[in-house]
This record gives structure tokens, sequence and C-alpha cells, in this order.
């Protein structure tokens, strides 16, 4: 899963005029595109236009509390979501879009302020359809990593795909990925200044390919109730 939402024991309507719990799917499905809509509409009152649907994913994804094993997971995705936080990305202008092609390199900046405990980028892009023959579903592999102030590089958290039980289960690491669509990086207690975002064309068969990009900065014991990346 990508993203993860309260499915158990929710309380539901059942017709004619009573209320009943229920577990599954059908009750966290709902609520992530109940979710999707408050952000675009969010979106759309403070940019006047609707949104990209890639944009909005990203700050889905990024946006989200982590829960389970630190950082991504096969279980849990990248989280349970948080629309607060997601709006809040909105409202602070907090993305940005970018393009790119075969080889090429394009780098952004972002200032972390101080007070910062933890900050989380994530780049986004809708892929193009792979063959169904396709070893690896994955066509336009965007690779990215940050250099904060004093030149250290690093990498998106990734991983091991190996199909069983104890490696699906392992917590991710710091690598490439030349995977999935979606890359994130996360950074403990950073230093406050200007952070370089390096996003790379590794593998850009059909291009240009638009990317996408969200950041946080979170700063307040409540928003890190679930620490990211095992740091």
């Amino acid at each position: 899963p990508d993203i993860g939402a309260k499915g158990t024991s929710v309380y539901s309507p059942v017709s004619p005029y009573t209320y009943a719990s229920y577990t599954g799917t059908s009750m966290s499905c709902p609520g992530i595109a109940g979710i999707m809509a408050q952000l675009y509409q969010a979106y759309k009152e403070l940019n006047s236009q609707n949104p990209p649907s890639a944009l909005m994913k990203c700050l889905l994804l990024n946006s989200a509390d982590d829960i389970g094993n630190p950082g991504p997971d096969f279980k849990h995705g990248w989280g349970e979501v948080n629309a607060l936080r997601g709006i809040k990305i909105l409202e602070n202008g907090n993305y940005f879009s970018g393009s790119i092609s075969q080889g090429a390199t394009n780098t952004h900046s972002i200032t972390v302020p101080s007070g910062t405990k933890l900050v989380k980028v994530m780049v986004y892009w809708h892929d193009k359809d792979a063959s169904t023959s396709a070893s690896i579903s994955l066509v336009n592999d965007i690779n990215f990593s940050i250099i904060d102030t004093s030149g250290l590089v690093t990498l998106p958290w990734v991983l091991d795909e190996t199909p069983n039980a104890t490696n699906l289960d392992q917590d991710a690491v710091r690598g490439i990925d030349d995977l999935n669509n979606m890359e994130q990086v996360t950074l403990a207690n950073p230093p406050s200044g200007s952070y370089t975002l390096t996003v790379n064309g590794n593998a850009i068969p059909y291009g240009p390919q638009d990317y996408y990009v969200s950041f946080e900065f979170l700063s307040d014991d409540i928003e890190l109730t679930y620490p990211i990346g095992g740091e």
C-alpha cells in the first residue's frame, strides 16, 4: 500500500436510521477519498484552479504519520494519512514542480528554519505505463538526493523487495531507488540553512518527465508522535 487510514471498528451509518461498527478497506478507502477531496478544495481556494493529481498524491504521502517500521514499509506504505499536515503544506507553499529529460540534472534549494526537528521531502511523478511483460514496472526512473549545509549527500529510503517474509519486514535503509515513482528523504535535527535538492533523469526513455516535490518542517512534539526513518 502507499497510504493507510482507519479501517477497524469504524462507526458507520446503516439503513434506515441506525449505526454499526464495521472493519475493512470499505471503511478506510472512503476516508482517503474524502481527505483527498479536502486537499483538492484547499488547493483550489488558494490557487483558483484545480491541482495536478500527481502533486496531490505527493502531498498525501509525504504528510502521513509514520507507523509500523520506521520509514516506509510494506504493511503501511508511507504511513497513516494526516489531513491537517497536508493542508499546511499547501498553505505554506511548500511544494513545487519540475521537468527532467534523459541524463539531465536539476537542482532546487529549500531553506530549513531554525528549531526544525525533522525535514521530510518527497519527489513524485506519474510514470508512463509499462509493458505487461516488463520485469520492472518503472519506466521513467528519476533519482533524488539532498545535500546539506556541510555538503553531506543523503539518499532516499529504500526497502528490500526480496520476496520472503524476513526481507520484506526489514527496516528501510538509505539507497538509490530504481523501482518506484516516489522517493522520500528525511533529515532529523538538521542545522538551519539552505539545502540543495538534486533531481537526476537517470533513465527517461519517454520524456521529458514532469515531477512534483513537497516538503515540510516539523518542530512540534505533537507533530513528531511517529518519528520517521528510525533516526
